[in-house]
């Protein structure tokens, strides 16, 4: 189907405001890099925070670094799921500029671009502009259409903008296993946030106050599979020093999140220090 971009309602082509689009949305991209490597650089220390503190006995501390832990990474999938769906969305875009391919690569993108600003509104406020800037466009574009006579009816289809979501939410959760795991049973208890407001625990908080005394109970005693995890990781830390999370699991081939909780339970146990953790 032949189309051509119409002048609409401002003085710019429809065409040059997609492009803007595209690199606003590029630049949001990059933005959106930046806030998961100070997160994921925040998650390291917070892990190595809690192996400190069951080191120490110090249970109450353990479990609100554990639990900041786990949140960050929940929020980092998030953006790791947006920053995947906005590429493709700028891919889409671009399809609009190199082929007239309108129908499908529009009527894909309406459904990302809502979801995508809904998710991120609370993370990063300022995208929600440029979401409504592109919205804006696929708007226009579709309008667009109304003054062309194509030669086969106009279908919007939205099942293709579920697939780019889905798409991008498989392919974090092959690289980033089990996120919503929950905390290892060491670190469950009664403890509630309200109980323990006076630790300081924030992503950029102080982690030398005085250590806090709590009465602790004994870490219970790990089920057979995740006892023989335990020896491998301790005989891979003895073996090769101090190496971090990711590498031990790379070696070992076994998930990120298994590792943390292993080296929890050693911490706990007293097996290792923080010393032979990366």
């Amino acid at each position: 189907m032949g189309w051509r971009f119409w002048k609409l309602g401002e003085d710019k082509p429809l065409r040059d405001r997609i492009i803007e689009s595209i690199k606003s949305i590029e630049f949001h991209k990059r933005e959106l890099d930046n806030i998961k490597r100070r997160l994921e650089a925040r998650k390291e220390k917070l892990f190595n925070l809690t192996v400190k503190a069951l080191e120490a006995k110090d249970k109450v501390r353990a479990k609100v670094y554990a639990t900041e832990h786990a949140e960050l990474k929940r929020v980092i999938k998030v953006v790791t799921i947006s920053e995947l769906a906005l590429t493709q969305i700028a891919i889409r875009l671009e399809s609009i500029c190199d082929t007239g391919d309108v129908i499908v690569q529009v009527s894909a993108a309406f459904k990302v671009v809502k979801k995508i600003g809904e998710e991120l509104s609370s993370i990063m406020p300022q995208l929600e502009t440029t979401m409504k800037e592109v919205n804006d466009v696929l708007v226009e574009t579709m309008s667009s259409l109304q003054q062309i006579t194509p030669e086969t009816p106009i279908t919007l289809d939205l099942s293709s903008g579920e697939e780019i979501l889905e798409s991008a939410k498989k392919y974090v959760e092959e690289k980033i296993s089990s996120l919503e795991e929950p905390l290892p049973e060491s670190l469950q208890g009664e403890y509630s946030l309200e109980k323990i407001q006076n630790i300081a625990l924030l992503a950029s908080g102080d982690d030398e106050e005085e250590p806090f005394k709590a009465t602790l109970l004994n870490a219970p005693r790990p089920t057979p599979e995740q006892a023989i995890l335990d020896n491998r990781v301790l005989e891979y830390i003895r073996a090769n020093g101090s190496y971090n999370v990711v590498e031990i699991a790379s070696c070992l081939g076994v998930p990120v999140d298994k590792v943390e909780q292993s080296i929890f339970r050693l911490a706990a146990a007293g097996k290792i220090h923080v010393g032979e953790v990366g």
